[in-house]
């Protein structure tokens, strides 16, 4: 029995190119009807000549076709030509377009098809940059970028293709950007090497999937992430929009259920192309849909799995690329195998409860627990959030515990934390098994221990599997893409150590002025308010308040134990006018607190929430005279609802309130 010959595809411009530089040595084919192989055109050692060329584009014949064994030799050439092919004179946007895909999709290829390295990685890079040059030069070459993409199958085209797309749309809503469309492109182009680890059976399962498996899929953003490492061609931004392409503007996408201004603009652009490229693909649970269907159901989820505004600019591109001309003839309907792409991961998202499976017992906390969290290993530029922090726990079994957090964690990451054991504090090496946002101020965080550690263990770095923890310290900013460029301090993060005095003051004034703050603007003030200046932490304060977001929220939250008795007292103030539920907790703390006025405005701050718990506290300050009592006359009115002004006069009435509600108030 004959073994079945195998044909690749090849662009007319990339045969001529061959061709002119000696390289088309090899047999050559024409396009066979709809069910027949390719037709011989030129044997192998004849060669093409121009006049070759000028008869297939005479014929409107869009592609050749060779050996599937001779297509490496032939794309490691265009590749390394590839800039000088697109800038020779002559070259049709549909040609170009063809050029880029077939590079492209050989590069993707490679990253889907052995270990992620940064010689790949480069070749992405290379390539992006091309694409980018082509669209920016005529924007024809995105109109047949467009009307190529749904003939191909495979992960690696589709990675090309939403990456291309990607970039089209990048210059819709930024215009000529370069940084900002390089980062969409290497977003695009990474973004689902994350299935590899995934067996092609789960992917391609043509029934519904188990809680198990539904896991699995749902966290291939972040092992994307986990693939790409530390290489520093890889920005944080690029790392974040991989982890958000399939967050919803609603919170029901995955992999932590982020929502809204959590997204960047760059993830909301990946995710309406990822989308349209998979809904005009075939699945096992439906046909594929036209351009022009695939674009009405992007339109209906509009406010709920995609950002409205981007979804304006997305039709305006597709209108007038598909309005543009006729279509380019059809390449290929086969395709390549499609070997590892995912026949689940656009399903409609399965409901909370049934995404992670049965779990062990588990005792839920009723009283508010907290526990110290250290963050000691953590995929690169990912989260703001401190190594640090405090976090309430919900519920806890032998092999784990539920955690309320402010901040995203990521399947994998290493946490540390100190629980306590009859009477005794013990630190615990944990890794994040799945994390969810309980609502706007918290995520839900499932965590499974590993081992018992020391104590000097606990605050000691360790890597995330398959990632070498960087040495640099503070990531850089991830709100690079964005529509309106963001304000950026002066100075960078990562030069904050060594920001003079009057600076940083200067500095956290301005973000207390600013209108809109960023996420720069927000990492500065969470670094600053770690200062060892007092006067510095204290307008960080201010700046934190100004921001509002769950990180400086918390990092207010750090300050309630500050050694500073003034530091405490005001972060303690403004912890109560914020009114942060996640700070209780700490507050009750503070109402043993050595000094008076702190503990009295943490009975009032814990008024502003709704509790009394510092009702005698206050009620013993009252009974005094001076300072202690007019600050008592305040807080009270904070705890009763009432307004009692710091002075004689507030004294007296709010004793006079006292005596006739007594009963009542401590009764409740």
């Amino acid at each position: 029995m004959l073994e079945r010959v195998e044909y690749s595809r090849i662009a007319i411009a990339a045969a001529e190119s061959l061709a002119a530089n000696g390289k088309a040595d090899f047999a050559v084919y024409l396009p066979g009807t709809t069910d027949g192989d390719p037709l011989l055109y030129r044997e192998a050692g004849v060669g093409l000549t121009q006049p070759d060329f000028d008869r297939l584009r005479t014929h409107d014949v869009p592609f050749l076709y060779i050996l599937s064994t001779d297509l490496r030799q032939c794309e490691a050439f265009l590749e390394s030509r590839l800039r000088d092919l697109l800038n020779r004179p002559g070259v049709t946007p549909g040609e170009k377009a063809r050029l880029v895909h077939q590079v492209g999709t050989s590069v993707a290829r490679d990253l889907t098809g052995e270990p992620v390295s940064s010689e790949n990685l480069a070749r992405a890079s290379y390539v992006v940059d091309n694409v980018i040059g082509s669209i920016l030069n005529d924007m024809l070459v995105a109109a047949h970028m467009l009307h190529m993409a749904g003939h191909e199958r495979s992960t690696a085209s589709h990675m090309f293709v939403v990456s291309a797309l990607a970039v089209a749309l990048g210059v819709e809503v930024f215009g000529s950007d370069y940084e900002i469309l390089r980062t969409l492109g290497l977003a695009g182009m990474m973004h689902d090497i994350g299935k590899l680890g995934i067996s092609p059976e789960v992917l391609n399962k043509p029934i519904a999937l188990t809680p198990e498996e539904t896991q699995l899929i749902q966290q291939h953003p972040i092992e994307s992430v986990r693939l790409l490492g530390d290489d520093p061609k890889v920005t944080p931004a690029v790392r974040q929009i991989i982890l958000q392409h399939h967050e919803w503007m609603d919170g029901r996408g995955y992999p932590v259920g982020a929502r809204g201004d959590e997204l960047l603009p760059g993830s909301r652009i990946v995710s309406i192309v990822d989308s349209f490229h998979a809904m005009i693909g075939r699945r096992s649970y439906r046909n594929p849909l036209t351009p022009r269907e695939a674009n009405r159901a992007l339109n209906t989820q509009a406010g709920r799995q995609f950002d409205p505004d981007m979804l304006g600019w997305w039709n305006a591109l597709f209108d007038r690329c598909w309005s543009h001309g006729p279509p380019v003839l059809p390449i290929d309907q086969a395709g390549e195998v499609d070997e590892i792409s995912s026949q689940q991961e656009h399903r409609p998202p399965p409901s909370r409860g049934e995404v992670f499976g049965a779990r062990p017992k588990r005792f839920t906390c009723n009283a508010r627990v907290m526990v110290k969290c250290v963050y000691a290993g953590r995929l690169p530029d990912t989260t703001c959030a401190p190594d640090e922090f405090a976090a309430s726990v919900h519920d806890v079994s032998r092999g784990g515990l539920c955690i309320y957090s402010a901040y995203p964690m990521y399947r994998g990451e290493v946490v540390h934390v100190q629980v306590e054991k009859g009477g005794r504090h013990t630190w615990v090496r944990g890794t994040v098994a799945w994390c969810r946002q309980h609502d706007v101020n918290l995520y839900k965080t499932g965590l499974q221990f590993v081992q018992r550690i020391s104590e000097r263990e606990a605050h000691a770095s360790v890597n995330v599997e398959g990632i070498t923890t960087p040495e640099a310290s503070a990531p850089e900013s991830v709100s690079d893409v964005a529509i309106n460029r963001p304000w950026r301090p002066r100075i960078s993060t990562r030069d904050q150590t060594e920001m003079s005095r009057e600076h940083a003051l200067e500095t956290l004034a301005e973000i207390a002025d600013m209108r809109a703050t960023t996420i720069e603007a927000e990492k500065t003030a969470v670094k600053l308010a770690d200062s060892p200046d007092p006067e510095i932490r204290r307008k960080a304060i201010d700046a934190l308040a100004r921001i509002g977001t769950k990180p400086a929220r918390m990092a207010i939250a750090g300050l309630l134990k500050d050694a500073d008795p003034a530091i405490r007292e005001h972060a303690v103030a403004t912890a109560g006018t914020l009114q942060m539920a996640e700070a209780a907790y700490l507050l009750r703390q503070r109402l043993n607190d050595p000094i008076e006025t702190v503990a009295l405005r943490a009975a009032g701050a814990l008024g502003q929430l709704g509790e009394r718990t510092g009702l005698p506290l206050v009620t013993q300050a009252l009974e005094g005279n001076g300072s202690g009592a007019r600050l008592a006359a305040r807080v009270f009115g904070e705890i009763v609802g009432h307004r009692f002004p710091a002075n004689e006069r507030g004294i007296m009435a709010a004793r006079r309130y006292l005596a006739a509600k007594k009963r009542s108030l401590m009764a409740s």
